[in-house]
């Protein structure tokens, strides 16, 4: 049980991008339909709930449902597979970056980004 909330929660961070709110259909795809872990009305239950906590949304509800379905260590279990997918892609980011990060192209790069982001501040405030 405990490695099915691990890989459900897992595959949902490493394939969802958007923020909490889009992967709402993914998890109650996963945890409602196919794995039948909560009802419709308790799901409902728990993005309510998790909308309401402070945190991202996507990782409460899995933190709520490895809770209902494992009690604490499936809480754990399910908001570490959340979690984990983001800290992978940040930490080969990072790393790509810092060892490219004295490269004219890169550096051309970032102070052209300057002048799109002042100008999308200025966009946004007329």
């Amino acid at each position: 049980m405990l490695l099915q909330l691990f890989i459900t929660f897992f595959m949902i961070g490493f394939v969802s991008f958007g923020g909490g709110y889009a992967m709402i259909p993914l998890i109650e795809e996963e945890v409602v339909s196919r794995h039948g872990w909560l009802t419709i009305g308790e799901f409902t239950d728990v993005i309510a709930v998790a909308g309401m906590s402070p945190g991202p949304i996507a990782t409460n509800s899995a933190i709520f449902v490895g809770y209902k379905t494992a009690g604490v260590i499936g809480a754990i279990v399910s908001a570490l597979g959340m979690i984990l997918p983001s800290l992978i892609m940040i930490l080969l980011v990072s790393a790509f970056i810092y060892n490219v990060k004295q490269s004219r192209s890169l550096k051309s790069a970032f102070y052209s980004l300057r002048a799109v982001v002042t100008g999308l501040i200025i966009y946004a405030a007329i």
